[in-house]
């Protein structure tokens, strides 16, 4: 076990460098190279195109079967910050059907200890432009632990998004999987189809 010391050092926050992180995840899946220059000398490694053998997340959410999916991968070594995303297409180009994002910090840091996941809507952005109405905090057990969500809608779309930390680190979690799903633009999303969803949240 870390000393007691590490144990209280927090892995990035959301923001400043990291922020990048998240930044340039989302906007090369979602096929936007635009705006990030200033912050590419943070990044630490290039990304590298993942099997979804080889990637660390599953998720196997109902509807995506089918789907086509694409992983990516990418170290920062100046955070020691691991970062993987996949994302399923939808049936329309102009948003994701999900997107899964799994970071995994160093043994001595942990993660902000944070349950809604209501602010991750706006990093994404296919959605950030986007009138959305959102449900109430809810929670639900998956083989992980405890997962945070909430349904949200847009456009006629029907979406969960969600929260879950967990991993050894003094009580906050050095592991930490984000992400959203979303039925097929006028289909319900109800709440027995939303636990299948964060139930099925998964890492090797």
């Amino acid at each position: 076990m870390p000393p007691a010391a590490r144990m209280t050092r927090p892995a990035p926050a959301l923001g400043s460098e990291a922020n990048c992180l998240w930044a340039r995840f989302a906007l090369l899946l979602l096929g936007v190279g635009l705006g990030l220059s200033a912050c590419a000398e943070n990044l630490g490694r290039e990304w590298q195109a993942l099997d979804a053998e080889s990637s660390a997340i599953v998720f196997a959410a109902p509807g995506l079967e089918d789907r086509k999916a694409r992983y990516m991968r990418s170290y920062n070594d100046r955070q020691s910050l691991l970062v993987e995303n996949a994302m399923w297409t939808g049936p329309e180009a102009r948003h994701a059907k999900a997107i899964v994002q799994y970071f995994r910090t160093s043994p001595g840091y942990h993660f902000p200890t944070r349950a809604d996941p209501q602010d991750l809507v706006q990093r994404y952005s296919a959605l950030k432009d986007k009138t959305v109405t959102f449900g109430a905090l809810k929670s639900e057990v998956n083989g992980l632990g405890r997962v945070s969500y909430r349904s949200f809608g847009f456009d006629g779309v029907n979406c969960v998004v969600f929260r879950q930390l967990w991993g050894a680190s003094a009580g906050a979690g050095d592991r930490q999987i984000v992400g959203y799903y979303c039925a097929d633009p006028g289909q319900p999303l109800g709440e027995d189809s939303i636990k299948r969803v964060v139930r099925a949240i998964d890492v090797r």
